[in-house]
Order: C-alpha cells, then structure tokens, then sequence
C-alpha cells in the first residue's frame, strides 16, 4: 500500500499535470485562434484584391470596347465619305458624257439640215 507522502505526492503530480495540460491546452487555442484571424484576414485580403482585378479589368474592358466603337465609327464614316465622293465622280462622269451624246446629236442633226 501506498505511503501518505506517495499519495501525497502522486496528488502533487496529478495536479502539476493537470495544470500543464490545461496551460498547453490554453495555448493551442490561443495559436489557433490567431491562425484562424490570420486565414481570415489573408482571405479577405485576397478577396479585395480580386475585386479590385476585376473592377479594373471591366474598366479596361470599358475602355477598350469605347475604343473600338469609336474607331468603328471612323471607319463607316470614312466608308460613307468615300462612298459620297465616288457617287459624285461617277454623277459628274455621266454628266458629260450625257453632255457629249447631247452636243454630238445636235451636231448630227445639224449636219443632216
């Protein structure tokens, strides 16, 4: 059987241990408490940043697409310009040379009088 000062001091180790145990404990929570604050913050970090990338890249999306209309634009304008100008040439082609059918049927019937 076990003395009074073994008892004692199994009870005195039983408790060291126990208070170790929960100071270990305590610490482990405390570890992974500030792991899950950091996870968190480095997520949210992560999210903002990516919505920061995505708000930029619709921007440049936007630009990029305003550009692209704008010289679309430029181009059916410039398609409608040139098509103006050639019918006018060819108007004015056909304008003289009416004209010169014209001027060689009068010189023609004047010839035949």
């Amino acid at each position: 059987m076990a003395t009074e000062d073994q008892k004692f001091n199994a009870g005195e180790t039983q408790g060291q241990a126990e208070e170790k145990t929960g100071s270990i404990t305590d610490n482990t929570k405390q570890k992974a408490q500030e792991t899950e604050e950091k996870a968190s913050r480095t997520t949210q970090t992560a999210k903002d940043g990516t919505t920061e990338s995505k708000n930029q890249t619709g921007s440049k999306i936007s630009e990029k697409t305003g550009a692209v209309k704008d010289k679309a634009s430029e181009v059916v304008q410039s398609t409608k310009d040139s098509a103006q100008t050639g019918k006018d040439k060819t108007a004015g082609t056909i304008r003289e040379k009416v004209d010169q059918v014209k001027s060689a049927a009068a010189g023609a019937k004047d010839d035949n009088n």
